[in-house]
């Protein structure tokens, strides 16, 4: 491979020395000797030159300063001079010179090395092309070497030529390719590369929906062969009518501003067509000539733009336009290419209509809002970049508005430039709007508004004054301003010292709210977890949550800290402000003037609950923890305390919720075997510990839980009976003076943990004690424990004579009274006697049970002589007791039927239970204890078959 590379390559430099060589050798045999410098050659760097200027190296100059380097390109056969360098004559030492190219198109281009002695006589320096020129410049191109100028991707509107790497456009019909070398490229061997135009060939015309991407000369193959071009969607990215001065885009314009606008737009086929705009007026005639302004603002300015035109930026392209004079109505203006893209999917429509004057009026957003919302305003009707004053009179605003309250009426958003409070011989609250196309839009603050009409008035003025000239007002609108609701949610009805509620409610009209509290005639504020005000969200609600009312400074959390039944509500903050007292107090007349709202409140005190989860009055020491939970409304911790017998405690803290519940599972209890008690304690309304004196205590802090539990915690260390340190606790908390604790309290014993069997009987036959079951039916076992459940579990294991399990169960819930249930399915157990243990993990108990093949049932005693009817007659008389010792076996045939008709029922009473011992011999064969039925109408059908079953029986026994 690489021999092959190395012998291609060779192959490729010696053929392009030879055409070198060819070319030089032509030149060389054409040139005329009186034109041409002969010892000096010029030749080209082939390259790609998108400014116009190339470099002319020349060789073997032998410093004839009297010539210059003339550059020509031929155009239908013509010598065309495209530049010559600007110098009079070549220095000696020059190797390249710079020509531009003034007159020139991409493509083949000959350099010419002149000998200025013999050109004409007035030919000097850069005159030499023009004289050239007249001269017939044809005369100097036959001595020289041929090079080329590159034709590179860019293109110009002013040729149809497209070059290597060039764009097109659909809907181009002219196009012609040239390569580097200025060869043209047949279209249609240039194909798609990739997607769905893979391999196609390109078209010219190119198709308005000719697939976009790149076509080159290797198609879908590797490489682009030499040659590629970019088939692109011709796209009018912006095409408006604008103000000249802002360059604003604007829809509708008023006598003022319409001769000063400009139609502007941008295009991505700059490169292939300028745009061609045309302007129509209300009727549809073309008055494009009349309205188009040039660079001097004189009417007919150009009707094609192209980039850069009346523009610094090359980017842009716009034309002045002028409707100055024109008819109101609707003008349309049309932006297309100006050749031969002019497609509909490309051509674009601007409309702008033209008012007779410059109308200003002005609308809300809403007719009618809530005092404290904001609304809308918009102006309409002028001009983009005109500023208008809006007002607001005085008149219309709320009592007691200051003037920086006056200031913020006018909100300093959206299109407001400016706003404020004019002070002035007319007091108003103003905004300076600018107009934005044709609109502006603004915004009010209504909470400054007094309720009822207010009138929002705009001027033609563009800055505030002192007064407002009725000559200048354009529009105005009233504005309906209603006073909003105000509603409390919670808390209402009953509330308990000391807890946490959520308040809540509705406020239309207001950004923040107060909550108060009504004592004799005056309301006093309410802190809501130390916060005056709160926030009112933007869908009207306001909430606090979890605040502790009986608990902040204000005279209302005071009031609330009381029993008894007050008014609580919530107003409006800012009209707070305006109407509460030296003393922050509120008087009920102003309350109710400024739409404060009210509800009924009870305050009380908050109760106590307790249970312990003690077992059967027990608690084992191996649980270490025991589940304390009740209720303690109003406070937010309870104290729990266990007390031993030998004076040692264990005590916790135990959190309350938001509801006035508490639930602690793992209340630490480490205490000695023996008599103990436990106890639940909460602070009252005060809270505070008993009378607030603890020994210990540090006085100048609020004496509280904390406190408590320092103080019970510390009496295990004073050496006392469990009873002593029950009777301090008492002492300090609930018998304390003027105390309003509160205490739950029970006994219980502590000992080691244990677990019993009680009993085990058959599921359906209820038994106390220790019963057998038979195989396959399943086993109940009964037993107590003194253990907490959830925490602890009990395994019952049935052991085999080798103490292996052979079934198991666990249970791990059982009630307070420690007592438990497991069954056992017994279906795979054989007969026999077992080990039923049972194992807590701390301790255990067992007992034997039995398991066997059927279980004897309990007579119950049904058959108690009333053989009274079956016997019907046939045993009459003959068989009063006779039966006795005779019956023994020989009873087996001889009774049958000899019977009949003398048992005349006589046998009633006589045969109640007289069989039962006598019969003893039989085996059981004729027991008294059968059971008498007593089917009715079956009667003597059962005696018979009773009758037969003993003979046979007899006749089973005598075999």
């Amino acid at each position: 491979m690489t021999n092959d590379n190395t012998r291609s390559k060779a192959n490729a430099v010696f053929f392009s020395a030879i055409m070198v060589i060819s070319m030089v050798a032509v030149g060389f045999a054409a040139a005329p000797a009186a034109a041409a410098v002969n010892s000096g050659s010029v030749t080209f760097n082939d390259q790609t030159s998108d400014d116009s200027t190339v470099d002319v190296e020349i060789d073997s100059f032998d410093g004839d300063s009297n010539v210059a380097v003339v550059v020509t390109y031929q155009d239908d056969g013509e010598t065309i001079v495209a530049g010559v360098n600007d110098s009079t004559g070549l220095p000696s030492a020059v190797d390249t010179v710079s020509v531009e190219l003034g007159n020139s198109t991409p493509g083949t281009h000959t350099a010419h090395l002149v000998d200025l002695d013999s050109a004409p006589s007035d030919v000097t320096g850069a005159e030499v092309g023009d004289n050239l020129g007249e001269n017939d410049p044809s005369t100097i191109g036959s001595d020289t070497d041929t090079a080329y100028v590159a034709v590179d991707g860019q293109r110009t509107p002013s040729n149809n030529i497209a070059g290597d790497g060039s764009v097109v456009y659909q809907g181009e019909d002219d196009v012609v390719f040239r390569d580097n070398n200025y060869d043209e490229v047949n279209p249609s061997s240039l194909s798609g590369t990739s997607g769905a135009r893979e391999g196609t060939p390109l078209q010219i015309p190119i198709p308005e929906n000719e697939g976009t991407g790149t076509y080159d000369l290797n198609g879908p193959d590797d490489g682009d062969g030499g040659f590629t071009t970019t088939v692109v969607s011709p796209t009018i990215t912006t095409a408006e009518v604008q103000l000249t001065e802002n360059g604003n885009d604007i829809e509708q314009v008023g006598p003022d501003s319409a001769g000063q606008l400009k139609i502007f737009a941008e295009w991505n086929f700059g490169d292939a067509e300028g745009l061609a705009i045309t302007v129509e007026d209300p009727s549809g005639a073309d008055i494009t000539n009349e309205v188009l302004l040039d660079d001097s603002n004189e009417v007919n300015g150009t009707d094609v733009l192209q980039y850069g035109e009346n523009e610094s930026n090359p980017e842009d392209a716009s034309v002045g336009l002028d409707l100055e004079g024109e008819d109101a109505g609707e003008y349309t203006v049309i932006f297309e290419g100006n050749d031969e893209i002019d497609q509909g999917s490309v051509t674009q429509e601007y409309t702008v209509e033209l008012t007779t004057e410059d109308e200003l009026s002005i609308d809300v957003a809403e007719d009618s809002v809530t005092q404290g919302s904001n609304v809308d305003y918009t102006v309409s009707g002028g001009t983009d970049g005109q500023e208008r004053l809006v007002a607001i009179d005085e008149s219309d605003f709320a009592d007691g508005v200051s003037d920086d309250q006056a200031a913020d009426i006018f909100r300093n958003v959206d299109d407001v430039s400016e706003s404020g409070y004019n002070n002035g011989s007319d007091n108003y609250a103003y905004a300076i709007i600018e107009i934005d196309g044709t609109t502006a839009v603004g915004s009010i603050e209504t909470q400054y508004l007094d309720t009822g009409d207010a009138t929002v008035e705009v001027y033609s003025n563009t800055t505030n004054t002192s007064s407002l000239d009725s000559d200048f007002l354009e529009d105005d609108v009233d504005l309906e301003v209603t006073e909003g609701e105000l509603t409390l949610d919670s808390p209402t009805d009953e509330y308990t010292i000391g807890s946490e509620v959520d308040v809540n409610g509705t406020a239309e009209a207001a950004d923040e709210v107060r909550l108060y509290a009504l004592n004799n005639d005056n309301w006093e504020l309410v802190e809501v977890n130390d916060q005056t005000n709160i926030d009112v969200d933007s869908d009207d609600t306001f909430e606090v949550e979890d605040a502790t009312l009986s608990q902040g400074d204000g005279g209302g959390n005071d009031i609330l800290s009381f029993e008894g039944q007050y008014q609580i509500g919530v107003i409006d903050a800012g009209d707070a402000r305006n109407i509460e007292m030296s003393n922050g107090e509120i008087n009920t007349s102003s309350w109710t003037s400024n739409d404060g709202t009210r509800a009924t409140i009870s305050v009380e005190s908050g109760g106590l609950t307790a249970q312990f989860g003690t077992i059967d009055g027990q608690f084992a020491t191996e649980d270490n923890t025991m589940t304390v939970n009740g209720t303690a409304e109003g406070q937010s911790n309870v104290v729990v305390a266990f007390v031993g017998e030998r004076g040692d405690v264990d005590v916790t803290e135990v959190s309350v919720d938001n509801d006035g519940t508490f639930d602690e599972e793992d209340v630490s209890v480490s205490l000695s075997q023996g008599a103990a008690s436990g106890h639940v304690i909460s602070l009252g309304r005060d809270g505070t510990v008993g009378d607030g004196d603890l020994p210990n205590a540090n006085s100048s802090d609020t004496v509280g839980i904390d406190e408590l539990s320092s103080f019970i915690s510390g009496l295990e260390d004073q050496s006392l009976t469990g009873n002593q340190v029950r009777d301090r606790i008492v002492s300090q908390t609930t018998e304390a003076d003027a105390t309003d604790d509160l205490m739950i309290s029970t006994t219980f014993r502590v000992t080691e943990a244990s677990v019993s069997l009680d009993s085990v009987y058959p599921e359906g036959a209820q038994a106390d004690g220790i019963n057998p079951v038979a195989a396959g039916e399943t086993m109940v076992v009964e037993g107590t424990t003194n253990l907490q459940p959830d925490d602890n579990s009990i395994v019952l294991n049935v052991l085999n004579q080798n103490d292996n399990s052979v079934e198991s169960a666990s249970v791990d819930e059982w009630s307070n009274d420690g007592q438990f249930t497991l069954t056992i399915d017994t279906s795979d157990l054989e007969t026999g006697t077992y080990t039923l243990e049972a194992d807590s993990g701390d301790t255990t108990d067992s007992t034997d049970i039995e398991i066997v093949e059927e279980r004897q049932t309990d007579d119950t005693g049904d058959d108690t002589g009333d053989d009274t009817g079956d016997d019907t007659g046939d045993d009459t008389g003959d068989d009063t007791g006779d039966d006795t010792g005779d019956d023994t076996g020989d009873d087996t045939g001889d009774d049958t039927g000899d019977d009949t008709g003398d048992d005349t029922g006589d046998d009633t009473g006589d045969d109640t239970g007289d069989d039962t011992g006598d019969d003893t011999a039989d085996n059981g064969s004729s027991d008294g204890g059968s059971t008498d039925g007593s089917t009715p109408g079956f009667g003597a059908l059962v005696a018979l078959v009773a009758l037969i079953a003993a003979a046979l029986l007899a006749t089973r026994r005598n075999n």
